[in-house]
C-alpha cells in the first residue's frame, strides 16, 4: 500500500515538474500582455487625451516619449537587478507597480500628472521583460527553449496586432480613461497567477549593484533614442545629431567603465560569443524592417488610398495575423533546423515580400497585397524568435536578466531606429524628387518651383498626402491643378517607399549573411 502511495505521488510530481515550464510562460505571458497592449493602444488615443486634457504638441507628445525613454534607459539595469534579488520578485513587482501606474494613468486630472505617471508605468515595465524572459530561459531545458520563445513570441505579437483594434473599441465605447483601464485586469491577473506558479529561487549573484555602470548605459540609451526620435519631427538637424553623438560617446564610456570594474553590470564576456553579439544584431534589424512595413503601409492605406483606421487594420491583418502564427512555428522549426536555416528562411520570406511591395501603386488593392503581407508576416517571426534564443539561450544562467534586458533593449532601438531612419529617407526622396514629379505631370516651371519650395507641402507628402492636405490643396489651387498635384504627390511617397523596401532587402541579406556566423548548440546539432 505504501509502495502504491508513493509511486500516486511520484506520478503527481512527475505531471507537475512537466506542467511546470508551461505555467511560467502562461504568467509570463500574462504580465508582458500588459506592456504590448499599453504600447499600441496609448496612440490611438492621443488626440482625445490632447483635447480633454488641454494638452499642447509637446505636452502629448510627452505622454509617449518620456515613457518610452526611461523605458529603454532602464531595460539593462532592470536585468542586472532581476539577476541580484530574484527574477520572480522583480516580475511581480513589476507587473503590480505597473497595473497600479495604469489606474493613475486613467485618473489623471492633467496632462503633468499623466506624464509622470507614465513615468512610473515606464519604470516598472522595465523589469517585466527581462525578469520574464529570464523566467522562461531557467524553466525550459535548451533543447525546448525555442518552442516556448515561439509561444512568447506569439503572445507579444497578439497583443501588438490587437492593440489599435482594442483602443479604437474602447474609444468608440467609452473614453481614453480606459485605454489604461484596460491594463488593471490583465496586470492583476499576471500577478496573482505568477505568485502562485513562477518557481521560487535564490538570485543569480550576490554581487555588489555596478552604479556608474547603470547610470551611463543608462543615459546612453536614453540620449540615442531621444536623438533618433527627435530626428522624426526635426530631421538631422544640430539637436537630434548631438544627442546621438552624446549618447555614443557614454556608449563607450560604459564600455571603458565595464571593463575596469571589478563586477561589472553588463560582462563584456557575453560580447565576445559571437552567437550572442549576432543575437543582438539580428533584433535590431529584425525590428527595423518590421517597422518599414508595419508603420509605413499604414500611411499608404490611410493617406493614400483614403482608408479608415478600422479598414487599415482589416487590411494588415495578413500581416498582423500570421506573424501570432509564424512565431511558434520559428519555435518549433528552431528545434528542427537550428537558428541559422531558420533565420535563413525568414529573410527569404521578407526579402520575397519586399520584391512584391516594391511594384505598389496608388490603386493595388487590398487582395493583391496578401500575399506580400503573408510572407512578411511569417518572415519577421521567423526572424525575431530565433533571435531571441541567441541572445537569451547564449548567456549564462547567472546572467539571464542582464541578457534578457539586452535583447529587449536592442529590439527596442532598432524598432526606433527603423521609424526614423526611414522617415529620413522618405524625406530625402520628396526633396530630391517630387519637383520632377510636378513637371513631368505637365505643371507650369513657375507653379513647381513654387510647390517644390513649401516645406508643408513636402512634409504632407512625405507622409502620403491624406485628405486634410488634398482638401487644402482644392481650396488654393482649384480643384483641376490640386488633383495633377496629389497624383504627383502619390507617385513621390509610392517612389520614396520603393527606396525604403530597397533599403529592407539590403537589411535583410545582411542578417542572413551573420546568421553563418552562429555557432551550433548541441541541442541543434542532434538534430542535424
Amino acid at each position: 500500500m505504501t509502495d502504491v502511495r508513493l509511486g500516486q505521488g511520484a506520478l503527481a510530481e512527475e505531471r507537475q515538474s512537466h506542467r511546470r515550464p508551461w505555467l511560467t510562460l502562461l504568467a509570463v505571458a500574462l504580465g508582458i500582455v500588459v506592456i504590448q497592449l499599453d504600447g499600441t493602444i496609448v496612440s490611438v488615443a492621443n488626440p482625445a487625451i490632447a483635447a480633454d486634457l488641454a494638452a499642447g504638441p509637446t505636452q502629448i507628445q510627452w505622454v509617449t516619449t518620456g515613457y518610452l525613454l526611461v523605458f529603454a534607459g532602464l531595460l539593462i539595469p532592470a536585468g542586472t537587478v532581476a539577476d541580484k534579488i530574484g527574477h520572480k520578485r522583480v516580475f511581480l513587482v513589476g507587473v503590480g507597480g505597473f497595473t497600479l501606474a495604469s489606474l493613475l494613468c486613467g485618473i489623471s486630472p492633467n496632462v503633468e500628472v499623466l506624464i509622470a505617471a507614465r513615468v512610473v508605468q515606464a519604470a516598472f515595465a522595465a523589469g517585466i521583460g527581462p525578469a520574464g524572459l529570464a523566467l522562461i530561459r531557467k524553466a525550459f531545458p535548451a533543447d525546448a527553449l525555442p518552442r516556448a520563445l515561439g509561444m512568447f513570441g506569439a503572445v507579444t505579437a497578439a497583443a501588438l496586432a490587437s492593440g489599435p483594434l482594442l483602443g479604437g473599441a474602447l474609444m468608440a465605447l467609452g473614453s481614453w480613461h480606459w485605454v489604461f483601464f484596460v491594463n488593471l485586469p490583465f496586470g492583476l491577473l499576471g500577478a496573482v497567477v505568477g505568485s502562485r506558479v513562477l518557481p521560487q529561487a535564490r538570485p543569480e549573484t550576490s554581487q555588489r549593484m555596478d552604479f556608474a555602470g547603470a547610470v551611463t548605459v543608462m543615459a546612453s540609451l536614453a540620449s540615442v533614442i531621444w536623438g533618433i526620435t527627435s530626428v522624426q519631427e526635426h530631421g538631422w538637424t544640430a539637436g537630434p545629431v548631438a544627442f546621438l553623438v552624446v549618447g555614443l560617446v557614454l556608449l563607450v564610456a560604459f564600455v571603458g567603465v565595464e571593463s575596469r570594474v571589478r563586477q561589472p553590470m553588463v560582462s563584456l564576456a557575453l560580447f565576445r560569443n559571437r552567437t550572442f553579439a549576432v543575437g543582438c544584431v539580428l533584433s535590431v534589424v529584425t525590428m527595423f524592417v518590421f517597422f518599414a512595413i508595419m508603420f509605413y503601409l499604414n500611411f499608404f492605406f490611410q493617406a493614400v488610398q483614403g482608408k479608415s483606421a478600422v479598414d487599415t487594420g482589416l487590411a494588415m491583418l495578413p500581416l498582423t495575423a500570421v506573424f501570432v502564427i509564424a512565431s511558434p512555428m520559428a519555435g518549433w522549426a528552431t528545434e528542427r533546423v537550428g537558428s541559422r536555416g531558420t533565420i535563413l528562411i525568414g529573410s527569404a520570406a521578407i526579402t520575397a515580400s519586399m520584391v512584391m511591395l516594391l511594384g505598389l501603386v496608388t490603386d493595388s488593392s487590398v487582395l493583391s497585397l496578401v500575399v506580400p503581407l503573408l510572407l512578411a508576416g511569417a518572415g519577421a517571426g521567423f526572424l525575431l524568435v530565433p533571435a531571441i534564443n541567441l541572445v537569451v539561450g547564449s548567456a549564462p544562467e547567472e546572467q539571464a536578466g542582464v541578457a534578457s534586458g539586452m535583447q529587449q533593449a536592442t529590439q527596442q532601438l532598432g524598432g526606433t531606429l527603423g521609424i526614423a531612419v526611414f522617415g529620413t529617407i522618405i524625406s530625402a526622396v520628396v526633396a530630391s524628387s517630387f519637383g520632377r514629379t510636378l513637371r513631368a505631370d505637365g505643371l507650369p516651371g513657375d507653379l513647381v518651383a513654387e510647390l517644390g519650395a513649401d516645406e508643408n507641402l513636402r512634409k504632407s507628402v512625405a507622409l502620403g498626402f491624406p485628405n486634410d492636405a488634398q482638401t487644402q490643396l482644392n481650396g488654393q489651387l482649384g480643384e483641376p491643378i490640386a488633383a495633377h498635384v496629389t497624383q504627383a504627390a502619390h507617385a513621390t511617397f509610392l517612389h520614396a517607399l520603393d527606396t525604403v523596401f530597397s533599403v529592407s532587402i539590403a537589411a535583410v541579406l545582411v542578417a542572413a549573411a551573420l546568421s553563418l556566423l552562429i555557432k551550433r548548440s548541441p541541442a541543434e546539432a542532434q538534430h542535424v
